[in-house]
């Protein structure tokens, strides 16, 4: 697992952990990575993640903060390096793509409140159908214009 930093000599990618043999399908280590890069921040998820890389996550967040801590008792460096301020002018700053959380959340928390997980079972989804129905339904609430931008917008 690398991590990808600014240096002056251009963007370098340094090495945070070495998984070794991994015993997970390769199109599934993107969410792996997502999922630990979520523990370590602290993130709360939007949508369930699957209970195997889930377990894996939490334990290769808990070896990379060990590792981040014994190094800070070496050498004094931390992985996080502090935050770096600049001054912008907010009138020249321009957003591509935005996304928001917000509207998501909100959705998301209806169809749990209203147990839409319960009422899909009782119509025989299977769980992986349950969780692409909600995401479905959450990016058609929040962003409504097409099937095909919401095949958009969920990327």
């Amino acid at each position: 697992m690398v991590e990808s930093i600014s240096t002056p000599n251009g963007p370098r990618q340094t090495l945070i952990l070495n998984m070794g043999f991994l015993d997970l399908p390769k199109d599934k280590w993107k969410e792996l990575a997502n999922s630990i890069e979520s523990e370590l921040h602290k993130q709360e998820k939007l949508f369930p993640t699957d209970p195997e890389i889930e377990t894996l996550a939490k334990h290769y967040s808990k070896v990379i903060i060990k590792e981040q801590l014994r190094c800070a008792g070496i050498n004094k460096t931390v992985y996080n390096p502090a935050p770096l301020y600049e001054r912008v002018d907010i009138h020249s700053v321009s957003t591509t793509d935005v996304k928001t959380v917000g509207a998501e959340h909100i959705a998301a928390s209806s169809l749990q409140e209203y147990d839409f997980d319960n009422i899909l079972k009782d119509l025989k989804f299977s769980d992986k159908e349950i969780d692409y129905a909600k995401m479905l339904i959450v990016a058609r609430l929040v962003h409504p214009p097409s099937e095909r931008e919401t095949a958009r917008y969920v990327n």
